[in-house]
């Protein structure tokens, strides 16, 4: 069981390695290097308008099927035409939404059109992920893993055209570069739709509102869920935009880039937890062992990354962006760095408590996170700007990773003991200490990167992750 876990893991993530760091390091840079912090900010403001009632498109949906199809996968295709009714019709809801808030917040009308394309990306977006969560639900991890790659190759494809292609009826433009992620995910959407026709042969798509209530009925703890959690996740660039501006939007993205990145990288473990959550619910062990191993994985990668943020935060964000990479910036990508550590949590436990339905205590929470972010937001925005903001999302996603630990480990009966939390303290005050040293006390690259990968190794072994007795256990389950 673990073995494929880890070697599904792996390939996604290798995916991943070879896509990702790609669009982010170099075709997004070179975008944002190419157009005025204004226009990218403002772009980056409306982006995030769009994925703030993403929300609508997806009302929990996505989870509420995977927890369904991956303990019983004859019932795909009656689930879908439901599911796939509703998403349309919510489609028209989410642009309705969307264009009341641009109207309500006065865009003007390059922003609107704008807005109209970035909706097709949502829309677009949102039925990928429900396919792509079908693929999951039959434990195709692999190929999931292609498909969610697939749209990054072809976007890199078309946008590199429009940066470096020479044509000039297809210079860079920032419609052009959103319509190049609308071409991109309507192929990939065709794509699926190919590899699950078999699937899907017997689907009825409903559009009766009365058949769609006992779906809706199941389906709204997710969605309220979704709602709150997409609420405090995304609302920072539109309130950094209102409060201080397109300028200030631009200093936070350009430290949101990596944080972006890594974060990408962290929910491929939560696309393969929940299907496996679902479908193993009543196995305790493999629940205990697997949220534990990944736990302090990804606990392990977010100190180093917090840690390395903290001393070569502007150093990194050079790498990406010479040109515009300064001291607020770096802030901005340390804060939400260190907020990495919450998002494990929230992403590993709150896969467990979604596919346990135990969404009561979830909901709360996040409703109390919400109103912490908020609070925040409109408290240190105004003054601190980009910073204030990446403050508050430090604070917020802590809160929310850790109260989702403390619910698991009280409904599941999690054993987190002595020696391993002394391990994991230990393990990240090395970590540490030597990014720390390193910097202060030695002038070359070669003395720091080997202290830190020395420091990489014995770390590791801290966290326990070379520990094989663990993991022999359920190698053989």
């Amino acid at each position: 069981m673990l073995k494929k876990y880890l070697s599904d893991i792996a390939f996604m993530q290798v995916l991943n390695l070879l896509v990702k760091p790609v669009w982010i390091l170099v075709i997004d840079a070179a975008v944002q290097d190419a157009l005025s912090p204004e226009v990218y900010g403002n772009y980056f403001a409306l982006f995030n308008t769009s994925m703030l009632f993403f929300i609508v498109l997806d009302l929990g949906l996505n989870n509420f099927s995977t927890t369904i199809v991956a303990r019983d996968t004859s019932k795909i295709a009656s689930l879908a035409g439901s599911i796939l009714g509703l998403k349309m019709l919510l489609s028209v809801v989410y642009v309705a939404i969307v264009f009341g808030v641009g109207y309500v917040l006065g865009y003007s009308s390059l922003e609107f059109g704008l807005l109209i394309i970035l909706c097709c990306i949502q829309i677009l977006s949102s039925f990928v992920q429900y396919f792509r969560s079908i693929v999951a639900s039959l434990q195709r991890f692999k190929l999931d893993g292609v498909f969610m790659v697939l749209d990054r190759l072809l976007v890199i494809s078309f946008v590199s055209i429009l940066l470096w292609g020479g044509i000039p009826s297809l210079s860079l433009s920032i419609s052009r570069f959103a319509m190049a992620q609308v071409l991109s995910l309507s192929i990939v959407l065709l794509v699926l739709l190919f590899f699950l026709k078999n699937n899907l042969k017997s689907m009825r798509i409903s559009f009766h509102l009365e058949s769609l209530k006992p779906l809706m009925k199941k389906a709204w703890p997710f969605a309220l869920l979704v709602t709150l959690m997409g609420l405090f996740t995304y609302i920072d660039a539109v309130m950094i935009k209102q409060l201080r501006g397109d300028a200030e939007v631009g200093i936070y993205a350009l430290g949101y880039r990596f944080y972006f990145a890594i974060m990408g990288f962290a929910q491929v473990f939560s696309g393969v937890l929940l299907p496996f959550f679902s479908k193993n619910i009543k196995d305790a062990e493999a629940i205990r062992k697997i949220s534990s191993y990944t736990a302090r994985l990804l606990l392990f990668g977010g100190i180093l990354l917090a840690s390395l943020s903290a001393v070569y935060g502007l150093d990194m964000l050079e790498v990406i962006n010479p040109a515009r990479a300064n001291s607020d910036s770096a802030e901005v990508f340390t804060f939400l760095m260190f907020s990495f550590l919450g998002s494990v949590l929230m992403l590993i436990y709150g896969a467990l408590l979604t596919a346990a339905n135990e969404l009561k205590w979830l909901n709360r929470f996040a409703a109390l996170t919400l109103g912490m972010n908020l609070v925040l937001n409109y408290t240190l925005i105004p003054t601190y700007g980009a910073q204030g903001a990446a403050l508050a999302t430090l604070v917020s996603q802590l809160f929310f990773g850790v109260m989702c630990y403390v619910i698991c480990f009280r409904k599941f009966n999690l054993k987190w003991g002595l020696s391993q939390t002394i391990s994991i303290l230990a393990g990240g005050a090395a970590l540490v200490v030597t990014i720390i040293c390193a910097k202060q006390y030695f002038a070359t690259t070669r003395v720091h990167f080997t202290m830190i990968a020395v420091t990489i190794l014995i770390g590791a072994y801290l966290f326990k992750l070379f520990e094989y007795r663990h993991l022999k256990s359920l190698r053989r389950k």
